[in-house]
């Protein structure tokens, strides 16, 4: 299934839950930059009591998906525009040109980028989105190591209840951690669903490390220029350099 329906599909649910409430103004911006990456592990689940019951399409395709990654093509003002690679259990990969902008959420990477810098209080975007305000900002751990990252936790009941947990870095708007869980009624039976997203990898926040060459070449770099400055220092208060009058 083509991978803007199959977004749009999952965060649909959002939409039926919830009033709208009035969201503090703030600045949007881009948090990204043109070339950055950020690959997904994608995990799904699907269950029904319903003996003649099959799982939707889109989840049986987040299932057959090792990763997803999100390249950064153009930025524009506040819309993102990229490519959404998808590679596939048997080996096989799809790539479909993508979009967002954080200011209105308009676009099929809604939720992987908001703006950068929300703080809580904050919305996730414009109207209709204005709905889903930051909780809190938490530190977590992800990549380079610990850092700051803005949550949105959602709940609804009724006929379909669903929990978002959802987790973005506070510096740039990247998704980090989303998690849906439904549940809903049809006549006698229950379907239940869940699909997550949480980011592996990054070039954003990849800590430069120096080669084994590099970094050897440096500490004989300061092992003699220390090596120096102490024979230095030695030679200029040693008894033959004292002054005539000691």
């Amino acid at each position: 299934m083509n991978g803007k329906i199959v977004l749009l599909n999952l965060f649909s649910w959002f939409g039926v839950f919830s009033l709208v409430m009035s969201a503090s103004a703030q600045t949007r911006t881009v948090g990204v930059n043109v070339g950055n990456k950020f690959r997904y592990s994608v995990d799904a689940s699907w269950s029904s009591d319903d003996p003649n019951a099959t799982a939707p399409s889109y989840l049986e395709d987040y299932n057959n998906t090792e990763w997803l990654e999100v390249s950064i093509t153009a930025i524009s003002g506040t819309n993102i525009t990229g490519n959404d690679t998808r590679r596939y259990l048997n080996g096989t990969e799809t790539t479909v040109d993508v979009y967002v902008d954080v200011y209105d959420g308009h676009g099929p990477l809604t939720l992987f980028f908001i703006s950068a810098n929300l703080t809580v209080g904050d919305s996730l975007y414009t109207y209709p989105w204005d709905y889903m305000l930051i909780n809190e900002t938490v530190p977590k751990t992800y990549l380079s190591g610990v850092r700051d990252t803005n949550y949105v936790n959602t709940t609804s009941y009724g006929t379909s209840n669903t929990n978002n947990s959802m987790y973005w870095d506070k510096l740039t708007g990247v998704l980090v951690d989303l998690c849906v869980e439904n549940t809903y009624q049809i006549g006698n039976y229950t379907y239940s669903w869940s699909v997550e997203f949480q980011i592996i990898s990054s070039d954003l926040w990849v800590i430069t490390e120096f080669s084994t060459w590099t970094s050897t070449m440096l500490m004989l770099i300061v092992l003699t220029s220390a090596i120096i400055i102490i024979s230095r220092q030695r030679a200029r208060y040693s008894p033959t350099t004292f002054p005539n009058f000691l």
